[in-house]
């Protein structure tokens, strides 16, 4: 019985060593819930749409030109929230949700 139980423990072990990148996080006034966890660190642009979809928003840190940040609506239309994912260069480094409104680098202006 004991044996079993190793086994099985060792194969959940292995089973959470298999899975893909480990969901990315940030600060940006929103959390790190289930829809900024559907995105993986290293994650390259085209990736990410093809888990969200095309774009709500897309735009680029006007003090530093290889970053960017793109913002993808889920919930309800007429209430939409947005995933915030901010790329340096084609990679993912992190990625909130939660937000209320499209990201924006105005205030580094």
């Amino acid at each position: 019985m004991r044996g079993a139980l190793v086994l099985l423990t060792a194969a959940a072990a292995l089973a959470g060593c298999m899975n893909a990148a480990a969901p990315v996080s940030g600060a940006g006034g929103g959390g790190t819930g289930p829809e900024a966890r559907k995105l993986s660190a290293g994650m390259t642009k085209l990736q990410a749409d093809a888990v969200f979809g095309l774009d709500a928003g897309y735009e680029r840190n006007p003090a530093n030109w290889d970053e960017a940040c793109a913002s993808y609506a889920y919930g309800p239309a007429e209430a939409p929230l947005y995933v915030h994912a901010t790329f340096a260069g084609d990679t993912l480094l992190r990625a909130t949700d939660g937000h209320g409104a499209i990201c924006t680098y105005g205030a580094a202006i």
